[in-house]
C-alpha cells in the first residue's frame, strides 16, 4: 500500500539521506521502496539533493503571496481521477481546462494524492480476445499439472524449438542505441536504418542440456509439412519415412504439449533464446548467409547448460503467472 505524504515531509526525509551520504540514486531507491508510486520521481530528487548541497540556493518552499490555494480539495481530487481513468492519454493541460483549476494543482493531486506516474504502455503480440485467454489459462494449468505429475523428469524430457529471422542487418533499438555523453557535448546523431531485405530462417531445436539441431531454410523454401517432417527425421533417427508434420512427431516418440495461440510470452525460444540471440545480432552488418551464420552458431555453441537449463525450466513459473493473470501477457 502507498503512503502519500506532502513534499515538505520528502524534503525533510531526503534531507536526512543526505546528510547521511547517501547519493540521489540511493534516496530514490529508499523512498521508492517505501512510498511505492506515490513517491517523488528520480529527476525530482536529484534536483532537491543539489538544492540542500548548494548554499547558494533556498531548499525550503520560497514563501507565497496571496490567498492560500483552496483547489485541492476531495471534490477535485475525486474529478480528476475520473477523467484521467476515462482518459489514460489526457495532458495535465486538457484537465486543468476541463476542471478550471491551475495545471499545478492538477499535477498535485495526480502525483501526491493519487500517486499516478506516466508510463510507456507495453507492446504486446496482440489484444487477447476472452476466448484466447481463457485457452491461455486452461493450457497454463495443463502443463502445471503434467509437470508436477513427473516433477524429477518432465524438463530432462522437454525439447522446444521453433523458427526465427536472421537479418543480415537489423538496426539497434532506441534504448539500445544510447550513448554517454559529457554536459558541453552536442548529442551525437546516427542515419535511419531499416532492416536489410537479406536474410535466412533459421530452425532450431534445444533442451535443458544444449542444441540439439540446428537448420536453416534454403532460399525459396515454405516451412510446410514435407520440410517440417525431413527437419524431425534428423532430430529422431527413428521418424518413418513419409510421415509429414505433427504425424512425424508421433512416431518419434514425442508427445507434444498443448502450446496456446499468440503466446510467444510462454514460448522457451522467443521470451529466453531469440530474444538474447537478437540483442547480439542488432546493428551488425553481414556481407552474406555463411558471415550471418557463423557470428549465429559462434554465439549459440559458445553458451553454457545453464542457459538453456534457465530457459526450460523458467516456464513453469510463467505458465503459473499466465494462470494467475486471468491469461493476460505477462513480462
Amino acid at each position: 500500500m502507498s503512503v502519500h505524504i506532502s513534499n515538505i515531509e520528502y524534503r525533510a526525509v531526503i534531507k536526512f539521506f543526505t546528510r547521511k551520504g547517501l547519493n540521489a540514486t540511493e534516496i530514490s531507491k529508499e523512498l521508492d521502496d517505501v512510498y511505492k508510486d506515490s513517491a517523488p520521481s528520480y529527476r525530482t530528487v536529484a534536483k532537491w539533493v543539489a538544492e540542500i548541497k548548494d548554499p547558494k540556493r533556498g531548499f525550503e518552499d520560497a514563501p507565497r503571496t496571496g490567498r492560500p490555494s483552496t483547489t485541492i480539495t476531495d471534490e477535485n481530487i475525486e474529478a480528476v481521477e475520473r477523467i484521467v481513468m476515462s482518459d489514460r492519454q489526457i495532458s495535465v493541460h486538457r484537465v486543468s481546462d476541463e476542471l478550471g483549476i491551475p495545471k499545478t494543482s492538477v499535477h498535485e493531486i495526480m502525483n501526491i494524492h493519487l500517486g499516478m506516474k506516466k508510463v510507456c504502455t507495453l507492446w504486446v503480440p496482440k489484444l487477447l480476445t476472452p476466448l484466447q485467454r481463457a485457452n491461455r489459462m486452461d493450457c497454463g494449468q495443463e502443463l502445471l499439472e503434467e509437470s508436477e505429475a513427473d516433477s524429477s523428469n518432465f524438463f530432462g524430457r522437454a525439447v522446444t524449438g521453433d523458427e526465427c529471422w536472421v537479418y543480415h542487418y537489423d538496426p539497434l533499438t532506441q534504448m539500445e542505441a544510447k550513448v554517454w555523453k559529457k554536459p558541453d557535448e552536442q548529442r551525437p546523431t546516427r542515419p535511419r536504418r531499416q532492416r536489410s531485405a537479406g536474410k535466412l530462417m533459421m530452425i532450431i531445436f534445444w533442451d535443458k542440456y544444449g542444441i540439439l539441431l540446428i537448420d536453416y531454410l534454403p532460399h525459396g523454401t515454405t516451412v510446410n509439412g514435407s520440410y517440417y517432417a525431413s527437419t524431425i527425421e534428423r532430430l529422431r533417427s527413428a521418424i518413418l519415412e513419409k510421415r509429414r508434420g505433427k504425424a512425424a512427431i508421433q512416431e518419434a516418440g514425442f508427445v507434444e504439449l498443448n502450446h496456446p495461440a499468440y503466446s510467444p510470452d510462454i514460448a522457451p525460444p522467443d521470451y529466453h533464446l531469440f530474444s538474447n540471440l537478437k540483442k547480439i545480432l542488432r546493428g551488425k552488418n553481414f556481407s552474406s548467409d555463411n558471415e550471418a551464420i557463423s557470428t549465429v552458431e559462434d554465439y549459440l555453441y559458445h553458451l553454457n547448460s545453464n542457459f538453456f537449463c534457465q530457459g526450460i525450466e523458467s516456464s513453469s513459473d510463467r505458465w503459473l503467472r499466465v494462470v494467475a493473470s486471468d491469461g493476460h501477457y505477462i513480462q
